[in-house]
């Protein structure tokens, strides 16, 4: 009888093989860790230029490469750096894009922020839910340079600029101070609140709304329509008139 085979011996794991699975996900940790580092930013919110919606030290997620495919909108919470002092990072709100024509009277009550998106048509007053308190300073705009004026003057945003502003009006340095933003130092679009927990989300945004100054002026068409009456029937009202003094009387 010939002896029942044994089981092989396992070969034994090169240890090169094993130096070789570690160096892959090194590799493959670091190219994730880059691509990520590269698309996204954590920001710590420092001040309280945009309370309304974001506390002192809030924790957020911005986004790197939503301005490579596409431009800022109104609305949007960036990082930015002001023209100013560009060694810094803002975080503001754009409210303003290129083309629009935009004023801020402060006379009015609340103060109206006017907008002609794309410098046409007639003006529209943006709804902020977030703002945090009555807005009673640098609430007159703008001059050309973007800054806060002495009473309402309407300004044309050229091309490649941004107006922006934080949503705690009292509180904040902005384009009423600095001016308007060149497309070039707008670095982020923040999209999330990390910390605290509970508080994810960076609640609603503004909205355009036709202004109330511009309706009642266009309500009235009552001139409109006796000028569209027949002739015949203005007669027949006078004579009736005519009558009824005469019985009065």
């Amino acid at each position: 009888m010939q002896p029942e085979p044994t089981d092989a011996p396992r070969p034994r794991r090169r240890r090169h093989g094993l130096v070789r699975d570690v160096l892959e996900v090194l590799i493959i940790a670091v190219v994730l860790y880059i691509a990520i580092w590269s698309a996204l930013q954590t920001v710590r919110v420092d001040g309280e230029s945009m309370v309304g919606t974001l506390q002192n030290n809030d924790l957020l997620l911005a986004s790197k490469i939503s301005y490579y495919f596409g431009d800022p909108q109104r609305g949007d919470v960036v990082v930015l750096m002001p023209p100013s002092d560009p060694t810094k990072d803002f975080i503001k709100r754009v409210i303003g894009i290129p083309g629009d024509k935009i004023e801020i009277d402060g006379s009015r009550s609340p103060t109206a922020l006017l907008i002609k998106p794309g410098g046409q048509g007639a003006w529209q007053r943006l709804q902020e839910p977030y703002l945090p308190e009555k807005w009673d300073t640098m609430n007159f705009c703008c001059l050309p340079s973007g800054t806060e004026s002495s009473a309402p003057q309407p300004l044309t945003i050229p091309a490649g600029k941004y107006f922006v502003m934080g949503d705690n009006r009292n509180r904040s340095s902005d384009s009423r101070m600095f001016g308007l933003v060149p497309r070039k130092n707008i670095l982020a679009k923040a999209f999330v609140r990390v910390l605290p927990f509970g508080h994810f989300g960076l609640g609603a945004g503004p909205t355009l709304v036709p202004d109330s100054t511009a309706v009642v002026l266009e309500t009235p068409v009552a001139p409109a329509i006796i000028l569209a009456l027949p002739p015949a029937f203005l007669l027949s009202r006078r004579r009736r008139r005519r009558q009824r003094s005469a019985a009065a009387g």
